[in-house]
This record gives C-alpha cells, structure tokens and sequence, in this order.
C-alpha cells in the first residue's frame, strides 16, 4: 500500500479545500493510505474527519504557503510518519519540509491562475523560481492549461507538469416541490428566465458586470429576468447598492452564503462565471454541468477548457457586461438552444469532469511517482 501524505494550509474551505475533499471521497483506500497535515481549528477537519481519513494537525502554516517556522514541524511529522508521497496544496513550506526529509515522491499542485508578475518571467527571477520549483517539486499538478502556463512562464519544467482538470461530485438532486418552494420564496414566478452566479463576493469575481447586464437587459424590457448572486464577501455592500442605484432590486436577489447550492443552481436557466482573476478551474460551473445548467464565462484561465463556446455555454471577454447581456439575451431568445446547451452540459460533466474521473488521475500519477522512485 502506498503512503499518502495531504498538506494544505487552509483554515476555509476554498477551492483547493473541495479539490481535496473530492479526491478524498474516491480515492482507492485498499491501495493508498492517506493521511492530511492541516493547521489546527482548520474547517476542513470534520470534513475529512467524517470521511474516515486521520488529520495531523499542525500550530505553524495557517494560511501562510511560506511560514519558515512550520518548516521544522512539518519535518516531525513527516520523519515519524515516513510517507512514500508527500502531496501539496501551496503549503511551501511543506515541500521545503519533504525534500529536506528526503521524500521521494513531492507532488505539488497549483490550483490557482495568475498571470505572474514580469519580471518573474525574466532572467534572473525566472531562473531561480523555476530551479526551486523543479527542485522542490518531481511532479507539479496544474489544474488548467493556463495554470500550466504560468508555471513554465515562471521557469517551471513542462516534462514535470500534469495537467489534471478538477472534478466536482454531482450536485444533489431536488425534488420539484421543494425548488418550486425555493421560488415561490424568491419571487421566481412562471415564465421568469433566472441567471445566476455562485462565488466569493469580490472584486475579481466580477459581479458588478453581472448587474450592469442586468441593468442593460432591464432597460431592454426583458421584465421577466431574475438574477441570483449567491455568497458573501468585501463588495456585498458595494454591490446592493449598485443594484438600488439602478432600481433593479426586485431582479438582483442576494441569498447571501448558501450551505446547499444545489436548489439555487436548480433554479437558474444559466450560471455565470464574470472572474477576471484567480479562476482555474470554477468548481461552481462543474457542480451546475451536473445539473445540466450551461454557463456564460469569461475567457479568463480555465473557463475556455470547461466551457465549449456554443456547446455548452458562451465564452465572453473579460469586463464586458454589453457582451455578457447579448450572451443572456441570446438564451432567452432561444430555448431549443439552452435545452441542446444543458444537454451537452451534462454530457460533458458526466465523461470528463467527476471527482472518480479526477481523482483517478491523480492516482496513476501517484503510482507512477512510487514506481519510478521508491521501489529501486
């Protein structure tokens, strides 16, 4: 049996938290033993601790990647448990620990997209970035191609780049009495064509062209368009304003922070993605294409690899609500197109994008690293 070892440093659960706690619920326990070093008071932790899996909690490295004064912890833990494979969630002081302990198998992955600052893509920068990658790292996991982008941007070696695409396990199921509940509480009435996004409240994410569409749209006469902005974050306040301000308060719907999604996701036609910033690959759209909803994205890191422009949804530039309105519109305009659009949706999701499907990737990466490494 190969011996696993999980580190992140996350205290919330984001996105690298859900890629982790996926991969945890499909993994072969009857060929790898897992464990997961995480920080103390970590949400993750009953999480993973309902999923049967054993956590080693750690004082140093909450939400810090580097925090030199974890280096020495992480060591402990790994020379007492003497793990064959050492997977990392950014936690570099954690691939600082493994190397200096010897693991053999330092497996890394960078879940996030970014275009990354000149002059680490220039000699000198880009020399030592890449040489601390490649020498930390003997497999690097990219969650996108434009993830993968930016590590060889930054000097990274492509021969140790896996491109592994995230998977999400399927939203729930919902029963039409209780989503036609969930309306009847939203004002959602017959006939209404419901967009939605589901993501943290932040500048990046781009909700404030969502309501400029919105507003566009409104002013079109399109009196029968809801949208749902599920979430919290740093520009809540900023954002209901914007809405009061362009008198859209009964079309804009904030829910705020949903436990469950997947009633909401129900309720929407289309699911919108308007990140311009930070997104490889946005596990709400996965969770939607298990819905069989579509998605109108921007063309921002991974979103082009998850969403087929035409197919199963549109791809839109960056920061272009006018595009983001003729995007909607054109839905609205064309239901047999939103029903072909949902079926590839699902379609898609089905065969190539499941959390079975991802994590069984990443287990022919973890035999192969042991196979080429630990056993000669």
């Amino acid at each position: 049996m190969i011996k696993v070892i999980h580190v992140i440093s996350d205290t919330n659960i984001g996105g690298a938290g859900t890629v982790l706690l996926t991969t945890l619920r499909n993994i072969d326990r009857s060929r790898f033993d897992v464990k997961v070093v995480l920080p103390a008071g970590s949400a993750l932790i009953s999480r993973i601790d309902a999923l049967g899996f054993e956590c080693i909690c750690t004082n140093g490295g909450a939400d810090k990647s580097l925090d030199l004064g974890a280096i020495s912890e992480y060591r402990k833990i790994f020379k007492k448990e003497k793990p064959d494979i050492v997977h990392t969630h950014a936690a570099m002081a954690a691939r600082i620990a493994a190397f200096l302990s010897g693991v053999r198998v330092r497996i890394h992955t960078r879940h996030s997209t970014f275009a990354p600052r000149a002059v680490l893509t220039r000699f000198p920068l880009k020399n030592v970035c890449g040489f601390i990658n490649n020498t930390l790292s003997t497999q690097m996991i990219a969650v996108s191609e434009s993830t993968k982008d930016n590590l060889t941007a930054m000097g990274a070696n492509p021969k140790k780049i896996e491109v592994v695409i995230n998977g999400a396990e399927p939203l729930r199921d919902v029963s039409d009495e209780e989503l036609a509940t969930l309306r009847e509480s939203l004002g959602i009435k017959e006939g209404d064509f419901v967009v939605g996004m589901s993501a943290r409240l932040e500048e990046v994410k781009g909700h404030i062209y969502l309501i400029e569409a919105a507003r566009i749209l409104h002013e079109r006469g399109c009196d029968n368009l809801k949208v749902l902005i599920i979430g919290t974050g740093t520009t809540e306040a900023e954002l209901k304003a914007k809405t009061a301000e362009y008198g859209l308060t009964d079309c804009v719907l904030f829910p705020g922070f949903v436990s469950d999604v997947a009633p909401y996701i129900k309720a929407m036609d289309v699911i919108v993605n308007c990140s311009f910033g930070t997104e490889a690959t946005s596990m709400a759209l996965l969770e939607a294409m298990s819905l069989a909803k579509p998605a109108i994205a921007t063309d921002y890191g991974g979103n082009a690899f998850i969403i087929e422009n035409g197919k199963n949804g549109y791809i839109i530039p960056q920061k272009s609500a006018s595009n983001l309105a003729e995007a909607v519109q054109k839905l609205m305009d064309n239901p047999d197109k939103l029903t072909e659009m949902a079926k590839f949706a699902y379609s898609k999701y089905i065969c190539r994008l499941t959390g079975k499907i991802m994590t069984g990737k990443m287990e022919k990466i973890y035999e192969d690293g042991y196979n080429q490494r630990c056993k000669k």
